[in-house]
């Protein structure tokens, strides 16, 4: 049986996925940065999602709030899109945890995709989900520990076959091991900056941290957090707000909070990124 475009793409992205970091250091040659960026990374905007359960908003404490007021739950974006859209296709498997082996997170959590590209992914790689369906995969999604990524991915609807970039909305469940992304230091500033963290997104370090260095060890996917002076520093030019360091610190030292209505400027953000179905 002849092999479609987007399984051939498959088993060479599983072949090479390890080669990433090598080859996102050749955007940092001007020409090369031109070139890799059209064909890979052009209109690309994508956000990542901190985990729930890990962020508070900053509330003016003169005001009475109800319990449990200031916390924001990232993943109602997804939920709000996925109720936009009314479904999509969720990958048969992660293509990144499958091309690094991954034995800490479950590699059946594949990518979901929405939009009209959506409908058009080969059925050997993805299945077509109802509203309800997407939803339930968020939740087994949060409970295995991912982390959401939200937005267009020129490269989805390269290697996917799809279409126009405008027709595909991404949803990636991240694992700090085997993240694409953790490709991020390595590459272009200017490509790194078309992956984001939530907007109003504040992450910092308190006065409760120990030195411990639980933070440090293999949590953060793109290596933003180190030991200076024996406490955790951040460097905020590298982190993207996905909240890790937040659950691991045993001494709560690491809080994320966020100014203004992130998940109304998210989803503003989003919406014009892709079309719904027709």
């Amino acid at each position: 049986m002849t092999r479609s475009i987007s399984e051939a793409y498959v088993v060479l992205i599983k072949r090479t996925f390890n080669t990433r970091f090598v080859l996102s250091r050749l955007t940092r040659v001007p020409l090369l940065k031109s070139l890799i960026g059209k064909a890979f990374f052009e209109g690309d905007d994508i956000m990542i999602l901190p985990r729930d359960g890990t962020v508070r908003r900053i509330i003016n404490m003169e005001m009475e709030v109800d319990p449990g007021e200031d916390l924001v739950v990232p993943s109602d974006i997804i939920r709000e899109t996925v109720k936009r859209f009314k479904g999509g296709a969720i990958m048969n498997f992660c293509i990144c945890r499958e091309s690094n082996r991954c034995d800490d997170y479950p590699r059946e959590l594949g990518c979901m995709f929405l939009g009209p590209g959506a409908e058009r992914i080969s059925p050997s790689l993805a299945r077509q989900v109802d509203e309800q369906e997407a939803l339930e995969h968020v939740d087994r999604c949060q409970e295995a520990g991912l982390v959401h990524l939200i937005g267009r991915n020129k490269i989805d609807s390269m290697w996917l076959n799809t279409g126009p970039k405008e027709d595909l909305l991404t949803i990636c469940n991240c694992c700090p091991c085997c993240c694409l992304w953790k490709m991020i230091p390595n590459l272009d500033n200017d490509l790194g900056r078309s992956i984001t963290s939530m907007p109003g997104i504040i992450v910092s370090v308190t006065d409760s941290c120990r030195g411990c260095g639980a933070c440090t060890k293999g949590v953060c996917f793109v290596s933003a957090v180190t030991l200076m002076d024996g406490k955790a520093s951040i460097e905020q030019g590298r982190c993207r707000g996905c909240g890790r360091c937040v659950e691991v610190c045993p001494h709560d030292a690491i809080a994320i909070t966020v100014v203004g209505d992130p998940i109304a400027e998210s989803l503003a953000r989003l919406a014009p990124l892709v079309s719904p179905r027709h």
